[in-house]
């Protein structure tokens, strides 16, 4: 054989099919040759399920965090190092220390420069009783100072080039983790609820259950098996069938089915790509769970259950009384590991720690606090605290706060959800939570309106009148009332929950995606967001029209598709409410560098009307009764304008083609607006 050329290739890639026996040997073989296994095959033949297994049989004493280290040779080839796995944190900590004191050190020499700067110059004039020597002496020190103060900001950035100080990064992060990390890029998670395979058992359901379809911008909740079977008659030509047990198969088109699913964490619209059915024929098995629900399978489907701390498939039929199935994460808003999530990393650390210890001695009853100490590697007080469940960490504490509230885990159906959306639907207006976390707040000329977000917080969380809060005055005239409370548990929920943090305007806005799941939270939300950021109309000075009806945000340019989109989610939330947006103008703000976005509403007599009836506007009473007495006004006006024309001989079609009336304005105008007018020809 002279060059590649003379290799014989296959007709086919794959031209060879193996069983399960020799595919136990060939990977067990490449297991100890150290190499890559690539699994190939159509979804739902189980790639997953071997990969989940394969990752729970490594050795976690094999487990390595990856560091990626500056490479002083080459800037874009950084230098990868392996360390044990939870000990990537502790070299990036390291790092930051030996930073801080090289930048605590420069500081200190700043300072001795600056002393020597100015005490030269008195002490040359006193020398030499020369008032030129000491001008000169003193604008050199200047001088000399701001260059040495120059060199010393430069200082780190240098040492950054030279590879001196930069903290390295951790790619693979190990820490806390029992068994190997395994991704799941099957899409299992995209499209849960109805799946993106022809069969999976991760993504199978009962037939009587309701799914979230979404169609024209609303959500609405359809029976599965009617819709599975609307879609099976109408696209006949596409089903996918074979023999036996009736096993029927479809791919969808394009849009044709689109279903609440989860994108990137949140829950947003997702397309469902194919479905599937079967006829059986035998024995069913129904679960109950703990909560009084029911599940009705098939014995061989698999249900994911909790067994030795681990989350592992078994068949219906394998069941054993007690198993823990595991939750939907659909039916959980913020849990625990949330409430932990809004704490800095050392803080998380110690929750892990806590709950390694509380593992530990689940597992082992016999164990003392000493030895549990040891075997954590962990001084013996910090057990001995934990033991008698004292100085637990900080997000712990949050966490039981409100879980004797009734607050965690908060699930979709909490019949608190409806107030919670109301509130934070503030603090994306006019209220908000400051950066520091010292206080959460909401703004408004009404001292009403703080007053009564004052109450909410006090019924969500079971405070006391004014507990942690205040209502302070300010404003140029004494017209503005500020609320404010300070209670760090009550604020990390909010946080948790997805409340903005800090200046909104220099960061994205978005709205959590739990909020859709239930219209009176939307509702709520959207309620108190427009209670802040609505802008009324009046009459216009021509006494013919309504000045603009808009929401309006602000944003720095670099958010700008933030914004849009945003405006976009509201501007269907008003669509399904049946109320019209026109468009959504753009505009430079008074602050130098922010534009302010606007969402237009169209101004047609019936389109405010339904504004007016259809949604809700919280935390501002004085908005809601200017619109109304706009909305009076002007259709007065149209009233008196329509009995003119009519008087004149024009008939009823031409009079509301005039006043841009529909049959249902021009009713409401003769019906329920003014005092009754005389008859007219």
């Amino acid at each position: 054989m002279n060059s590649t050329k003379d290799i014989k290739v296959p007709d086919k890639i794959v031209d060879q099919v193996i069983g399960q026996e020799e595919a136990v040997r060939i990977i067990r073989k490449a297991a100890h040759q150290r190499r890559h296994v690539l699994l190939i095959g159509d979804p739902g033949t189980g790639k997953s399920m071997m990969g989940i297994g394969l990752a729970e049989l490594l050795p976690q004493s094999e487990l390595k965090d990856i560091l990626a280290l500056p490479n002083p040779n080459d800037e874009n080839n950084p230098q990868i190092t392996e360390l044990p796995a939870g000990k990537g944190r502790d070299e990036v900590k390291k790092y930051s220390i030996d930073a801080r004191q090289v930048m605590k050190n420069n500081n200190f020499l700043l300072f001795i420069v600056a002393m020597l700067t100015f005490i030269a110059p008195w002490w040359i004039r006193y020398k030499y009783h020369s008032d030129l020597m000491f001008t000169a002496f003193f604008l050199g020190g200047m001088l000399f100072l701001a260059a040495f103060s120059i060199m010393l900001s430069m200082g780190p950035r240098m040492f950054k080039m030279g590879g001196m100080m930069i903290t390295p990064k951790v790619i693979v992060d190990n820490f806390g983790k029992k068994a190997a990390p395994f991704f799941d890029a099957t899409g299992a998670h995209a499209g849960a609820l109805l799946g993106d395979v022809l069969h999976d058992p991760f993504q199978t359901f009962f037939p009587l259950l309701k799914i979230n379809k979404v169609k024209d911008g609303r959500i609405a909740q359809v029976q599965l098996k009617e819709e599975l079977d609307t879609l099976f008659i109408k696209h006949q030509q596409r089903l996918l069938k074979t023999s036996g047990n009736n096993y029927e198969a479809i791919h969808l088109p394009t849009d044709e089915l689109v279903v609440l699913g989860e994108t990137n964490g949140l829950i947003s619209p997702v397309q469902v790509l194919s479905s599937n059915r079967y006829v059986h024929d035998g024995e069913m098995i129904k679960l109950t769970t703990s909560e009084n629900k029911e599940l009705i399978l098939t014995p061989e489907h698999q249900v994911a259950v909790w067994r030795d701390g681990k989350i592992k498939y078994v068949e219906a039929q394998h069941l054993i009384l007690g198993d823990q199935a595991v939750a939907q994460a659909g039916e959980i808003v913020i849990d625990e590991l949330d409430i932990i999530a809004t704490y800095d990393e050392h803080q998380q650390e110690q929750c892990a720690l806590y709950y390694q210890y509380l593992d530990l001695k689940a597992k082992n009853p016999a164990w003392g606090h000493k030895r549990i100490a040891k075997a954590m590697n962990q001084p013996l007080g910090k057990t001995r605290w934990w033991h008698e469940q004292k100085h637990l960490p900080v997000p712990i504490q949050t966490a039981q706060w409100l879980k004797e509230r009734g607050l965690l885990p908060l699930k979709v159906d909490h019949p608190k959800l409806r107030l919670l959306s109301k509130v934070l639907g503030a603090t994306f207006g006019d209220g908000g939570i400051f950066q520091n976390l010292n206080g959460m707040f909401l703004s408004s000329s009404e001292k009403e309106a703080v007053e009564e977000f004052g109450h909410d917080l006090e019924n969500l969380f079971g405070l006391d009148h004014d507990e942690n809060s205040r209502i302070i005055e300010g404003g140029g005239y004494g017209h503005s009332w500020c609320y404010q409370n300070t209670n760090r548990n009550v604020i990390r929920f909010f946080i948790a929950l997805g409340a903005p943090r800090g200046n909104k305007t220099k960061m994205p806005i978005i709205v959590p995606g739990w909020i859709k799941l239930q219209e009176t939270a939307e509702a709520e939300f959207y309620g108190s967001f427009l209670g802040g950021e609505l802008g009324t109309p009046i009459i216009h000075k021509n006494g013919n029209y309504l000045t603009t009806l808009e929401v309006g945000i602000t944003g720095i340019p670099q958010f700008r598709e933030n914004r849009l989109s945003f405006l976009n989610d509201l501007s269907n939330y008003l669509k399904k409410n049946h109320i019209t947006t026109t468009s959504i103008y753009e505009g430079k703000y008074k602050t130098e560098g922010s534009i302010i976005f606007r969402l237009l509403i169209e101004k047609k007599l019936d389109n405010v009307l339904l504004f007016l009836t259809h949604v809700k506007i919280n935390y501002c009473t004085y908005k809601v009764h200017r619109l109304y007495t706009a909305v009076g006004q002007w259709a007065l006006l149209k009233k008196n304008k329509y009995h003119e024309l009519t008087n004149r001989g024009y008939g009823a079609e031409h009079a509301m083609k005039v006043l841009h009336l529909t049959p249902n304005s021009l009713y409401l105008l003769l019906n329920h607006f003014g005092p009754p007018e005389e008859a007219t020809a």
